[in-house]
C-alpha cells in the first residue's frame, strides 16, 4: 500500500514543479479538508488534478487524486509564493 502522506508528497511535488515552469519558486503550507477515499497500491497509476496558482503571493487550491476513475484523495491545499 501507499501511504497517505506519499499521495499527499506528489500533490505538493506536483505544485512546485509546475511553479518552477512558469518562473515561480511555490511552497506548501499545509492540507485542509482531506479526504482518503481508497486503498493505492504501488503498481497503479494516480491522475493528479490541482487548481493553477493565481497571480497573488498565496492561494488555496483545492485537488483530486484518481486512479481509474475512482476518486483516492481530494483536499485542499495551501500555497505561498516564495521571495515576495
Amino acid at each position: 500500500m501507499v501511504p497517505g502522506v506519499a499521495v499527499l508528497a506528489f500533490v505538493a511535488e506536483m505544485v512546485t514543479g509546475q511553479g518552477r515552469r512558469q518562473g515561480r519558486s511555490l511552497a506548501v503550507s499545509g492540507f485542509f479538508r482531506v479526504r482518503f477515499r481508497r486503498v493505492v497500491f504501488p503498481q497503479e497509476r494516480l491522475h493528479l488534478s490541482v487548481a493553477s496558482m493565481p497571480p497573488g503571493p498565496e492561494a488555496e487550491l483545492p485537488f483530486d487524486v484518481t486512479c481509474e476513475g475512482d476518486s483516492v484523495a481530494q483536499g485542499t491545499l495551501k500555497v505561498t509564493e516564495q521571495g515576495r
